[in-house]
């Protein structure tokens, strides 16, 4: 008979002792038989035999039948050995598997626990069962539950009480004692059961032989303390200083390092017990740091014991004394009086003195929660990058997480709104000439004036004290009609008859032909005439020495037609703009402070039926003129510097800081460039941050090495100071090349500086020869957001190596673990003709550190610690000044420069810019509003309705104060805008753009990085900004209400930022699929017929040419959190589709041509330029080419059915077509069509051309 017969005959022979419902003594003895016999079977026989019992079900299905129903115990070892023998000892996976299918650990548990209940169990069928569950275990997924649910818990834990010194029957009861511990619950009752004492019993048995067992012990005591409860088990028990003998032990016996992993396990052990403050202070009173220190020192340069040397660190850092800052108080040295307001009130505000609200946040007590807490750290990111991979999972834009403003949107009625319609000029500047009629016409003459000479103009220039190029509102009202419309004139004869003479009156006017500029009539308001000619002369310069010989003319066409109305020809008045004035400011006007009166000339008296028009002006124009053109625009890659030191001086000079500035610096007043060259991402080497680590820990184990100096401390320079610590008392020189000149010595440590624009530093402590601890200023009435850093550093050694630390960064991660370095401008390198910010710094990371966060900085979170940023810097020269800054600077000053500077340089013939004053910060300071178009192509009906149904464009930057690259971005684009390019004319035919390029002046000047004065972050503002606290968001968001009142709605609305962890160029967007909201209806993206509009994925689409772009990156998500940002609320309430963040790194690029490298103030001002080509390929129905015979308005005007709202003008609106206007709006499609019809002219089709 052959094996398989006889294998079936055995199986026959079960399933009919099986089958009788009462066993005789003989049915049992059959029974024993055949399943030794089994046994023996499965034994003995070759592998393809113990397959055949595996495969056949209705073997082991009679196998574990036969386990569960007989109480025989030998017949239960047989079967059970005969298990055994069937799952095998080496590749039991598969066969494992099979057995859990089938069952097998529901009986197993069934078995041991009704053996264990036997009143004489035995142990080797316990033994056994342990062994076969050791097996089946890793392949149930539910393993840890049924062990749980059968009660075998108890069993296995018995079993190791009563054998702790047994290690025969240790090893199966500790491998499944291993499998029930990774489950939570399990873990918890095991501890519960005194588990965490019986394993370190069997750790001490164990000693130097047994070390699989020791292995086992250790990693199921590792499954068990990831319980807090457990943990503090163990510190009770005495683990930690056991544990910690236990490794020292191991380290010293281990040369060979044969058994890394048991010291793996035990640092395990620790790291999970460390996780309480008791577990803390257990391992630091068993003097756990220097031992761990120790061992690690002696295996730096072992790569073996890299993963032994990681988890020590960890611990290490995790049991570091946390510390304070050593600073007084954790408040902003420099606070601010805020004005009251009954509408908002910013969080931790309180009352001082009834007058104004004032920012506070007490400094906690000692012992605070801040010194840390009883209460788990798990959940805490105790590693950087380098630590832990998952922490760069956390980002999601941490920097934005905030919860939306409870508060009601702050209402504005259309009238309130109306206040915006100064902001718009080139609405009100180019009117529909009036009709004419045929038989008027012969009676159009053209009149040449002559002028008084230059002299005669010049005083009254001096007399007022006003720039030449300064522009009121009234002013720009009239030099406007001045440019543009060349059908309508005021009235000569009224002008010539009074006093005898219209000579005489125009000696008293300044008049120019230059288009950017406003002629300085001295005439009231409300008697400005409809002048819409040019004057030119032979020749205008303020710098002219011979204007004695100058002879001036006027060319008019005298029109004596009818008297219009006087309605249509006067305009409403206008309230004169304040703010600084950066347009054409020469050396002589730059001088003047006072304001035209234009009550002087009240007493003309202008017949609005004569009008004035420019006859030829190409050919009269003059050499003034030409030589005003020729100068050109400025060149994107040219140096950032300034007419001259004075002229920034001047400009830095009107900026108002909260505190007190001490010097400019030598960057900013004599300008800076970009590189010549690309400098790559940095390549850090592997253990440099583990070695910063191991200096820190050598820094708290040997404190008496120490220097600790303060160096410099603006506390006390603000203590000393008093009330002349303010921005009255600033000065505004720079002497860096004399203090370079003079090289003396000042002492023998660096000297540091941060009383300038921008500036962020409080407080520099020496604390070794060549290394230095800085802390960061918070923002201004806040006592967080420490994150931008700018600072002059001098007296220094050349060739040493400075490390300096920054020790109290906030956030989880930086991109200064991957790639990023800080910038550093050198003064000597600058005089020698390379005045560069450059990256530089070695030895660069970011990681957490033991200084601890106060609750009150953390909403109340309690055990946060800082992070540092560490970098090590080899200074080129000796005695040099060098400023060192988190990105490169821009600063409000510098802001200001380059719009004069532009302003200055744009060819005005062709390009409409209009510079003006927005509103004022709390501060004080302008917040200058950008105009920039084309001219009209003529100034006919035609040509008016072509330039007026040009889509807008609206862009804002610099919103956080310490997103610099934002501003860098928003100067390349204004460039382009202003530049002489023909894709910038294409792009200038194209579009109106509106641009804001600074929403925060406040923050930035004094050097914050997230907030404005109010302490909060005005992106999180743009809900419900308040007029007094939040005046920029106000305003901003004001300008965009009227251009929905007014059917302007932008096209296209870009706030730029700038992204701390994250590299390349990319964009946020607004996609109602991706909203937060399941069913977001209230957006423009969706139509009636409820589909979505996708037009907002052109323009990153057309982005990704870009070098620095990446389309990857883009992310179109709503997120509740963000419901508050510019960039949902434009989109949600304003009703602008393509409504975007466009997000800077600032490290470099990952992907492209410029990937691995450094960004740098080239790339980024190319990108606000690609930013505008990508504009000139977005097509819309709103664009008309030149010289068509339609426009928009057109369509509309001539359409039957068109909706009442969609005809309103500027100067009509009311509160009864607001509202019919409003709902017209939120009946709309996308682009604030009125209706499905209207759609298909005024619907925006973004196309690639």
């Amino acid at each position: 008979m052959d094996s398989r017969t006889r294998l079936t005959c055995l199986f026959q022979s079960l399933e009919k002792l099986q089958g009788q419902h009462k066993q005789t003594g003989e049915d049992l003895q059959q029974l024993r038989y055949t399943t030794s016999r089994i046994l023996q079977f499965t034994a003995a026989q070759e592998k393809v035999h113990r397959d055949i019992i595996m495969k056949t079900a209705s073997y082991t299905d009679q196998l574990l039948s036969t386990l569960e129903t007989s109480e025989d115990g030998a017949v239960r070892q047989n079967v059970v050995d005969t298990l055994g023998e069937l799952v095998g000892k080496s590749h039991t996976s598969k066969r494992a598997s099979t057995l859990v299918f089938r069952g097998a650990t529901q009986v197993l548990f069934r078995v041991l626990v009704s053996e264990y209940q036997e009143s004489s169990p035995s142990e080797v069928l316990l033994v056994s069962i342990h062994q076969l569950l050791g097996k089946l275990g890793p392949k149930d997924r539910k393993f840890s539950v049924k062990a749980r649910l059968s009660q075998a818990l108890p069993v296995t834990l018995s079993l190791i009480r009563n054998h702790a010194s047994n290690m025969h029957i240790l090893h199966p009861v500790l491998s499944v004692l291993k499998l029930y511990a990774a489950n939570a619950v399990n873990a918890s009752y095991l501890g519960k059961n005194s588990a965490v004492s019986y394993l370190f019993r069997v750790l001490s048995n164990c000693g130097r032989k047994h070390l699989t067992i020791l292995k086992m012990a250790l990693d199921t005591l590792v499954l068990l303390v990831k319980s807090k409860s457990n943990s503090a088990r163990a510190i009770g028990h005495g683990g930690v200083p056991v544990l910690l003998t236990m490794f020292y032990d191991w380290h010293r016996i281990d040369s060979k390092n044969r058994h890394i992993s048991l010291r793996k396990a035990i640092l395990n052990v620790l790291k999970h017990i460390t996780n309480l403050k008791s577990g803390r202070r257990a391992f630091t009173q068993a003097d756990g740091i220097r031992i761990l220190y120790t061992a690690c020192e002696e295996s730096l340069h072992c790569h073996e014991l890299e993963s032994i040397i990681y988890i020590a660190s960890v611990i290490m850092r995790k049991c570091f004394p946390k510390n304070r800052l050593p600073i007084g108080n954790i408040q902003s040295v420099l606070t601010c009086p805020l004005p009251e307001s009954d509408f908002h009130t910013p969080d931790y505000c309180g009352v001082d003195d009834g007058t104004a609200l004032t920012m506070f946040a007490p400094h906690p007590p000692l012992g605070d929660d801040n010194i840390g807490d009883d209460s788990s750290i798990d959940n805490d990111d105790d590693f950087s990058s380098d630590d832990d991979p998952e922490a760069t999972k956390i980002e999601a834009d941490a920097e934005n997480d905030q919860d939306p403003n409870a508060e009601p949107p702050y209402r504005r009625t259309p009238e309130e709104l109306m206040m915006y319609e100064k902001f718009f000029p080139e609405l009100i500047e180019f009117e529909l000439p009036p009709p004419r009629e045929e038989e008027n016409d012969f009676l159009t003459t053209p009149i040449v004036v002559p002028m008084a000479p230059l002299e005669h103009h010049s005083p009254i220039r001096q007399q007022h004290k006003m720039p030449r190029n300064s522009i009121s509102d009234t002013e720009l009202l009239y030099h406007s009609t001045v440019r543009s419309n060349r059908n309508s004139v005021p009235n000569l004869r009224n002008l010539a008859t009074r006093d005898g003479s219209m000579f005489e009156r125009f000696d008293n006017m300044t008049l120019t032909s230059n288009k950017d500029s406003v002629s300085n009539l001295d005439l009231p308001q409300s008697s400005r005439p409809r002048l819409k000619g040019a004057f030119t002369s032979s020749s205008f310069d303020d710098h002219s020495t011979d204007a004695s010989t100058t002879q001036r003319y006027a060319v008019f066409t005298v029109d004596f037609s009818p008297k219009t109305s006087k309605k249509s020809q006067f305009r409403s008045s206008k309230p004169k703009r304040k703010g600084l004035k950066l347009s054409k400011v020469n050396n002589r006007d730059k001088k003047a402070k006072g304001k035209t009166k234009m009550e002087d000339f009240n007493e003309f008296n202008w017949n609005p039926s004569l009008t004035v028009t420019q006859l030829a002006p190409r050919d009269l124009m003059v050499e003034e003129a030409d030589q005003t053109s020729s100068e050109g625009t400025p060149d994107e890659d040219m140096p950032d510097t300034y007419d001259s030191p004075d002229i920034y001086t001047e400009i830095a000079a009107k900026t108002i800081s909260v505190g007190r500035f001490n010097k400019l610096t030598y960057p900013d007043l004599y300008g800076s460039r970009a590189p010549p060259f690309n400098e790559t991402q940095y390549d850090r080497k592997f253990g440099v941050q583990r070695n910063k680590i191991f200096e820190d820990i050598d820094r708290m184990i040997n404190p008496d090495t120490l220097i600790d100096k303060v160096v410099y401390d603006l506390e006390t320079v603000v203590r000393l100071a008093g009330h002349t610590y303010s921005n009255q008392y600033s000065n505004f020189t720079n002497l860096d090349d004399v203090r370079i000149s003079r090289r003396e010595e000042y002492g023998d440590h660096l000297h540091f500086n941060a009383q300038f624009e921008c500036g962020n530093l409080r407080k520099a402590v020496q604390v070794r020869p060549y290394e230095y601890d800085l802390i960061l200023s918070p923002d201004i009435n806040t006592n967080h957001h420490h994150q931008w850093f700018y600072f002059e550093v001098s007296n220094m050694e050349a060739d040493k190596k400075y490390r300096f630390n920054i020790v109290n960064c906030e956030k989880l991660n930086s991109q200064f673990n991957f790639g990023m370095k800080p910038v550093m401008y050198s003064v000597i390198e600058a005089m020698q003709g390379r005045p560069y910010w450059l990256r530089t710094g070695t030895e660069i990371c970011y990681y957490k550190n033991h200084f601890s966060r106060s609750s009150h900085a953390t909403g109340g979170l309690r055990g946060k610690s800082y992070f540092t940023t560490t970098f090590t810097i080899k200074f080129k020269h000796d005695k040099d000044i060098c400023y060192l800054a988190y990105h490169y600077p821009y600063t409000y000053s510098m802001m200001q420069a380059h719009l004069y500077k532009v302003g200055k340089t744009y060819d005005s013939n062709s390009i409409y810019y209009r510079n003006q004053v927005l509103c004022q910060t709390i501060a004080g300071n302008d917040v200058p509003l950008l105009t920039i178009t084309a001219y009209p192509q003529s100034y006919d009906t035609e040509g008016i309705e072509q330039f007026r149904s040009r889509p807008y464009i609206f862009l804002s930057a610099r919103v956080h104060p310490g997103e610099s690259n934002a501003s860098w971005v928003m100067k390349g684009t204004i460039q382009f805008l202003l530049s002489d390019k023909p894709n910038a004319q294409t792009l200038r035919e194209l579009y109106i753009f509106k641009i804001v390029p600074m929403l925060n002046p406040d923050g930035v000047i004094n050097g914050s990085h997230r907030c404005s004065l109010v302490a909060e972050d005005l992106n999180r503002r743009w809900l419900s900004p308040c007029p007094k606290l939040h005046p920029t968001i106000f305003h901003t968001k004001g300008l965009l209400q009227y251009m929905k009142l007014i059917d302007k709605t932008p096209l296209i609305y870009c706030d730029y930022h700038g992204h701390s962890r994250r590299k390349n160029v990319f964009l946020y967007g607004c996609s109602p699929s991706m909203s937060w909201q399941p069913e977001d209806l209230n957006n423009p993206a969706m139509s009636n017929n409820k589909v979505e509009d996708s037009g907002y994925k052109t323009l990153p689409r057309l982005l990704a040419n870009a070098p620095s772009f990446c389309l990857n990156n883009c992310s179109f998500m709503v997120e509740k959190s963000k419901e508050s940002t510019a960039r949902v609320v434009v989109w949600r309430d304003i009703g602008v589709v393509r409504s975007y963040t466009m997000e800077s790194t600032y490290c470099g690029c990952d992907q492209g041509p410029y990937r691995g490298l450094q960004i740098n103030t080239h790339h980024l001002e190319e990108m606000g330029r690609k930013f505008c080509e990508a504009l000139i390929r977005v097509k819309s129905r709103h664009i008309r080419p030149a010289g068509s015979s339609h426009s928009l308005l057109n369509l509309q005007g001539n359409d039957d059915h068109s909706h009442p709202a969609m005809l309103v003008k500027p100067d009509q609106v009311t509160s009864q077509n607001f509202q019919l206007l409003s709902e017209s709006s939120s009946s709309s499609s996308s682009d604030g069509g009125s209706d499905e019809e209207e759609e298909e002219d005024i619907t925006i089709e973004d196309d690639v051309l």
